[in-house]
């Protein structure tokens, strides 16, 4: 195992920005079906609605014209239930792109937003 390094006293991720190109479609998919809670913004922007998982980090998302994200950019959302988040996609009909299991254990399943941005779901790591 690697040493551990001080560096600059980084505590945890606060918050990823995710471009979208219509917020109308995005916000549903990740607020209602993906449940994460819709929060208010804190700037004067009306091209950004900001969200917040249960760990606090934030997710922003940017109506912007550079959209989708370029591959292998993604957004991975550890969750409690693999196989019934797995369920969850195939019921809305998304279609998975790439499942598997990592070294560690690790389960993964890719699949893409409304904008063709790739987003994944996946289980603990076993870090």
């Amino acid at each position: 195992m690697a040493a551990q390094t001080k560096g600059l006293g980084l505590v945890h991720v606060n918050h990823v920005v995710y471009p979208v190109r219509s917020l109308a479609a995005s916000v549903p998919f990740y607020r209602d079906f993906l449940g994460i809670k819709e929060i208010p913004k804190m700037v004067p922007n009306e091209n950004i609605v900001w969200l917040q998982l249960p760990s606090k980090v934030m997710v922003h998302l940017i109506e912007h014209k550079n959209c989708p994200a370029p591959d292998p950019v993604h957004i991975a959302f550890e969750v409690e239930d693999l196989d019934a988040a797995e369920k969850g996609l195939l019921e809305r009909k998304i279609a998975i792109e790439n499942k598997g299991v990592r070294k560690d254990g690790q389960r993964y399943v890719f699949f893409r937003d409304p904008d063709g941005n790739r987003v994944e779901f996946c289980t603990p790591s076993g870090f």
